[in-house]
């Protein structure tokens, strides 16, 4: 197994990510301005497609900062729960735009659950960077301390 073998699970959900952005959202936009007569490039239209395509770019607005937290934190902190908080993040942004669609208060549940997944994301990547700055501009390294501290040793590890 090689170093990036650990990067297989984030790599995962990123094209997860791309597929939900791009072929399932885009998808439901384009099916939109066809079922209405929304040329493109006009965004206003009946009520159903404009909340279409707001929850379209309101994910795209959201989309470039989620992935750079996925990544800074499955780099610096763990893939792993950097990977389940991302997939978190999904489902939530799901809710949101297929709630949107129908109604646009239906939009609040799932942006409660992106957010706070996104939150948890962003949580990772200051506690995983701030321990790395630590560790190698101050050879200080915070989780050797936890455990010194908490009187477990590196060979119990």
């Amino acid at each position: 197994m090689t170093s990036v073998d650990q990067y297989a699970l984030p790599a995962t959900v990123s094209l997860l990510g791309i597929y939900q952005l791009t072929v399932r959202f885009v998808s439901a936009v384009v099916k939109s301005r066809q079922k209405f007569q929304v040329q493109v490039p006009d965004t206003v239209g009946p009520p159903e497609f404009i909340r279409t395509h707001r929850a379209h770019q309101n994910t795209l607005e959201y989309f470039t900062t989620s992935l750079v937290c996925l990544w800074i934190a499955a780099v610096f902190f763990h893939p792993v729960p950097a990977s389940l908080a991302y997939l978190g993040y999904l489902v939530g942004r799901e809710q949101y735009f297929w709630g949107y669609i129908q109604e646009a208060n239906n939009r609040i549940p799932g942006f409660y659950v992106g957010i706070k997944f996104l939150t948890a994301l962003f949580a990772m990547c200051i506690v995983g960077v701030l321990h790395k700055l630590l560790r190698y501009y101050f050879y200080f390294d915070f989780w050797q301390k936890c455990l010194f501290f908490a009187g477990v040793s590196n060979d119990e590890l």
